[in-house]
């Protein structure tokens, strides 16, 4: 079985190519940034409204412990968004090449510890999700454990499909760069 992650010198790397390449990727990927950051901006003030502020007595407590955990979500998500659309904006093509290649392996990478603060975003999502289903499955008649797996399998279900697409995603756009970096990186350090 061939491992997709080992770097074979076969063909040298393109630099103009590659920081051609960088640009427009890092501009698609500031864009997507910013656009998140207003989705969670107003989804963040949206639930607030709905959740929190909303003195309608028909919302139960649970309603309203679901609602806030997923502002909490939102507004993590929010300042999340604004720090990765920031690193995009910051890159600077003028760095001389070896930081240049460091910082964009580093990037690009991905697995890394900038997946910490979406784990906690999906985590505390979670916690909402099973509160406010368990709630609404209040007639299904099974043990509150065994409904609390089966709500948690169907949403760990739904984030694992979530991260693989994102993962084919990152192989199709993200990979190439930080392969050829790394490439590029290894041969400038020998």
């Amino acid at each position: 079985m061939k491992n997709n992650n080992t770097i074979t010198p076969s063909i040298p790397v393109d630099t103009e190519n590659l920081i051609e390449r960088m640009r427009k990727e890092d501009k698609r990927n500031k864009k997507i940034m910013k656009g998140m950051f207003f989705l969670y901006l107003i989804c963040s003030v949206l639930y607030t409204f709905l959740f929190i502020i909303n003195p309608d007595p028909a919302l139960t407590q649970t309603h309203r412990i679901a609602g806030l955990s997923f502002v909490i979500a939102f507004i993590i998500g929010t300042f999340y968004f604004v720090w990765e659309y920031r690193i995009y904006k910051k890159v600077d093509y003028s760095l001389p090449m070896a930081t240049l290649l460091k910082k964009t392996e580093k990037r690009y990478r991905f697995f890394s510890t900038r997946w910490i603060p979406a784990l906690i975003i999906v985590a505390i999502i979670s916690f909402g999700f099973t509160i406010t289903y368990f709630e609404r499955l209040a007639q299904w008649q099974v043990d509150p454990f065994e409904k609390v797996i089966a709500i948690q399998g169907v949403y760990w279900g739904i984030m694992l499909a979530a991260g693989f697409i994102s993962y084919l995603i990152w192989r199709k756009r993200s990979r190439p760069i930080w392969k050829d970096a790394r490439l590029l990186l290894e041969e400038l350090n020998e």
